[in-house]
């Protein structure tokens, strides 16, 4: 059974829950259990799954109702056990939390001001894009993290229900990325992406000016739930990415992206400056 995010979300914010109404800190209780603070701050978070051992400590240092610790057990055991089946693909640690939470996500809401969304990009565009920062993308890492990104985009193309609304900035469609073969190929892929019914692309042009994202990437991830799974943010850079979960930051992040959403082309016109974007590649 592939490990599901969402439990352990759930099974995290009990676990927070729990710890804040004994007025104690992730510290001292990890102390108290021998684990780190980093470990409770991951528990607590979803990132990591507790053994049960840990679990059965954890709640009799926190004096745990007997009642309510059956409940946990049974999160922790939905959660599933086993390998994930990411774990062959070698893929850093700051970037697992997004493909877990992205597998149980409903939704995808992403901009990007310089590249194409990883969720859009062709497999050699995804290569390319590696390659130019050797010294953060090591070669032998380059093809299975590649292998990975093309394996995410099985959730877009193959699940009816999901749904990827990306805004792009013009800027990233005219960077030479790969090269002019490449970028003629992304397009098409652009282009016939805006033909699927769970896909939604918009291009925000350059004659724009100044906008909210001018500096920033994020991606907001929308679960079936909202109110046990709330959204949660994401986004990254040249050293490593970060997930977003306070509800004020992710709720900027929501706002920034309708704000971007409504200052970009409508999906008829953005269609057809990516088709005529993909002329000039031709």
């Amino acid at each position: 059974m592939v490990r599901s995010s969402a439990p352990l979300r759930r099974l995290g914010a009990e676990l927070r829950r729990l710890r804040e109404a004994t007025g104690r800190t992730q510290a001292d209780v990890g102390e108290a259990i021998g684990r780190s603070h980093t470990t409770l701050v991951n528990w607590e978070r979803g990132k990591n799954k507790l053994s049960k051992s840990d679990l059965v400590c954890l709640l009799a240092e926190l004096r745990v109702p007997a009642d309510v610790r059956k409940g946990l057990e049974l999160l922790r055991a939905e959660a599933g056990t086993g390998t994930s089946p990411w774990a062959v693909y070698g893929l850093p640690d700051w970037l697992r939390p997004l493909i877990s939470f992205e597998e149980d996500a409903t939704s995808v809401t992403t901009f990007q001001p310089v590249i194409i969304p990883g969720l859009l990009q062709t497999e050699d565009y995804a290569r390319a894009s590696h390659a130019t920062a050797p010294q953060l993308a090591a070669p032998d890492n380059i093809e299975r993290w590649v292998a990975a990104r093309m394996r995410r985009q099985q959730r877009p193309r193959n699940d009816p229900h999901f749904r990827l609304h990306a805004v792009i900035s013009e800027a990233a469609l005219h960077l030479y990325v790969g090269g002019v073969a490449v970028m003629a190929e992304q397009l098409r892929q652009l282009v016939k992406a805006t033909e699927t019914d769970n896909i939604t692309i918009r291009v925000l042009p350059s004659s724009r000016g100044d906008h909210a994202g001018v500096a920033n990437n994020f991606t907001v991830l929308h679960f079936a739930n909202p109110s046990a799974d709330p959204p949660l943010g994401y986004f990254d850079g040249p050293l490593g990415g970060h997930m977003v979960s306070d509800a004020g930051d992710v709720a900027a992040m929501v706002t920034m992206f309708d704000d971007l959403r409504a200052a970009a082309l409508a999906e008829s016109e953005s269609a057809s400056l990516l088709a005529a974007i993909l002329e000039e590649y031709q």
